[in-house]
């Protein structure tokens, strides 16, 4: 509770910020949402805003440098970070995503399980114009991290007496959210499979699909 409530809790959470855009493992979520609770409290606590510019900080440097290591490291990038099976799905995905979606992705994948760091880093591979990228991860980590902590600060202060209630509490909300987001993106990723087969069935519909994927990406 102490240590929550020092200033070092700000330096957690823009670490792990940071971090979590590399290494998806570490749990960045819930050291927004265990502050958030903690601002809850009496006597000295974090200060929300503080807290969500800490967080958006160090989420908006982590995903510029996991682009950068995309653009100027992308050996290294498949190797060690998009290494695997799983990897090179969640890669193709991600260029996918980015084609389809562009900028809007960028938003979203920061709410997707390892979405974050795939598309920061084929965003650098597939050279994604720099400002528009900085620009969405601007919006991205401004808005997850003012999402975890008022995630935090609404456990809190439903259960006041019960701080570990309140992160469980919060910790549970974003996992729901979480799975509610995959779930609209498959169902729209299928709808938009369906559209674009039977597109390709028609004469001529395959070159009118590219022509405006072309135009949107």
């Amino acid at each position: 509770m102490d240590f929550a409530g020092s200033p070092w809790a700000y330096l957690i959470v823009f670490l792990a910020a940071l971090l979590d855009a590399m290494l998806p493992i570490l749990p960045s979520e819930s050291a927004l949402i265990a502050c958030g609770v903690f601002a809850t409290a009496g006597g000295f606590s974090p200060n929300l805003f503080l807290l969500i510019v800490a967080g958006a900080l160090g989420a908006f440097l982590g995903d510029n440098i996991t682009y950068a290591i995309g653009r100027w490291a992308e050996p290294f990038a498949n190797k060690h970070m998009l290494n695997g099976e799983r990897g090179q799905r969640a890669r193709k995905r991600a260029e996918r995503w980015l084609a389809e979606r562009g900028g809007v992705m960028i938003v979203v994948g920061r709410y997707i399980p390892g979405g974050r760091t795939a598309v920061a880093l084929v965003a650098g591979m597939v050279e994604y114009p720099v400002a528009r990228f900085r620009a969405f991860t601007a919006i991205a980590a401004l808005a997850w991290a003012t999402y975890g902590v008022l995630l935090g600060f609404w456990g809190g202060s439903a259960f006041k007496d019960n701080p570990l209630m309140g992160i469980a509490a919060g910790l549970a909300t974003a996992a729901a959210i979480t799975v509610l987001i995959e779930v609209v993106r498959r169902v729209v990723t299928a709808r938009n499979r369906r559209r674009r087969k039977a597109a390709d069935t028609r004469p001529g519909g395959g070159d009118t699909r590219e022509d405006a994927e072309s135009s949107v990406s």
